[in-house]
């Protein structure tokens, strides 16, 4: 049975007309106002006070957001380390990388960093390239001293005058070589064949001829190099009209998933393959995962921002993410709700869950850590969690909003 808009509408009739009101010279969706006016116009909520045994979230986004990559000025010469933070902020694990560039020269910056198990897998690919008599795809760069200790890799010349599609050439035939011979296991068993982009550093200055793409690589294969990956986050509620009280559309990931099994999510997510747009990979993703109907999420979605996510693996490897945050309120009637894709096979079930519980399963690490994060974004901008709440508020907001220095997408001018 189709379900009129005006009936599944989640503001009231005196937001509408306020909206349409406000839309009407200029021909504008009602969504654009109406999602300007919801959350202003909803009654308060009442701050959460943290559960007995628990101080501040800071330790959360810590655990959460552990991982330091190398934030000086690039410099050919110094030795580059990354290391794991650990929830009472202490640097653990600290280890040696080598930067990852597009090219040797002076104005370059790395586009990743590569543990040494990786740089001597690409240095014998080198090898085996200069044996055959065959030009390397790959440069190397070593310290002048005696012990000649890799400093930087990058492409060739020969394949930087080809642009993104040799260099994505020569990523693609690296990371399948050595899934075909069973090099860096843990991490390429997740092979998707799935291309994501991995982007340049944007010129100064930019102009229309600029190419953002550097090339494109197996999904599964960024954590090899710690490029960033690209996602879409979708957290789906229902507020209570009368109170303002929000419930949370929380997922149970399948118990048979490889990654975070039965583990708490966001309504929604996805990563952001080549091509795609942060609202195009979460409009898909929202009728693949939950069976959300697609017009009521193009008309209600509200785009609220983008969160980093530098985490480190429990084996070592950076996985450094940009995830693109959306908020979608639904119905309180019910006539909308996420719903299990068995054919899909990501979700186990759906559960609508107060924003008091919410906190407690956070505190108590049942939300898998990239969600997680989302998760006291969200808290914290509806007002959940305020100043008055959490004594360490501001390193709270500081920290989930930590800057890594590698390159992201964007746009060349029109």
């Amino acid at each position: 049975m189709q379900v009129h808009r005006h009936c599944r509408n989640p503001l009231s009739s005196f937001q509408r007309c306020t909206s349409i009101a406000y839309t009407t010279h200029y021909q504008l969706p009602i969504i654009c106002n109406s999602l300007r006016r919801y959350h202003v116009d909803a009654p308060p909520v009442q701050p959460l006070r943290l559960p007995p045994g628990h101080r501040s979230l800071l330790p959360l986004v810590h655990e959460c957001n552990n991982l330091i990559l190398p934030h000086c000025p690039w410099d050919g010469d110094r030795v580059y380390t990354i290391a794991t933070r650990t929830a009472d902020g202490a640097i653990v694990d600290e280890e040696p990388v080598v930067p990852f560039l597009i090219a040797h020269s002076p104005h370059e910056k790395p586009i990743g960093f590569v543990r040494q198990q990786v740089a001597s897998a690409l240095e014998d690919d080198h090898q085996k390239h200069l044996v055959s008599d065959s030009a390397s795809p790959w440069d190397f760069r070593y310290s002048n001293g005696a012990d000649r200790t890799l400093r930087a890799i990058a492409f060739a010349d020969w394949v930087n005058e080809g642009g993104k599609y040799t260099r994505t050439m020569h990523m693609e035939r690296i990371v399948a070589d050595w899934k075909r011979h069973g090099a860096f296991t843990p991490i390429l068993r997740s092979w998707s064949d799935e291309a994501y982009p991995v982007y340049i550093h944007p010129p100064n200055p930019v102009n229309a001829t600029h190419d953002p793409v550097a090339f494109a690589i197996e999904r599964a294969a960024l954590p090899l190099f710690s490029f960033v990956n690209f996602g879409a986050l979708l957290i789906a509620y229902v507020r209570d009209p009368t109170t303002g009280q929000i419930m949370i559309w929380v997922p149970r990931r399948s118990p048979h998933k490889r990654m975070w099994p039965g583990k708490l999510d966001v309504t929604v997510g996805g990563g952001m393959g080549l091509g795609d747009s942060a609202m195009q990979t979460i409009v898909r993703e929202s009728a693949e995962e939950a069976l959300l109907d697609q017009d009521y999420v193009e008309e209600w979605i509200r785009p609220v921002g983008v969160l980093p996510f530098p985490n480190r693996s429990p084996g070592g490897w950076a996985l450094p993410g940009m995830y693109h945050l959306f908020d979608l309120p639904l119905p309180t009637d019910g006539s909308i709700v996420p719903r299990v894709n068995a054919l899909d096979g990501e979700v186990e079930k759906f559960e609508l869950v107060d924003a008091e519980t919410i906190l407690q399963f956070l505190l108590e690490g049942q939300f898998k850590s990239s969600s997680a994060v989302a998760i006291m974004d969200f808290l914290m901008r509806h007002g959940y969690i305020t100043e008055e709440t959490d004594p360490r508020y501001l390193d709270v907001c500081r920290q989930l909003k930590t800057d890594f220095k590698l390159p992201v997408a964007w746009r060349s001018h029109l």
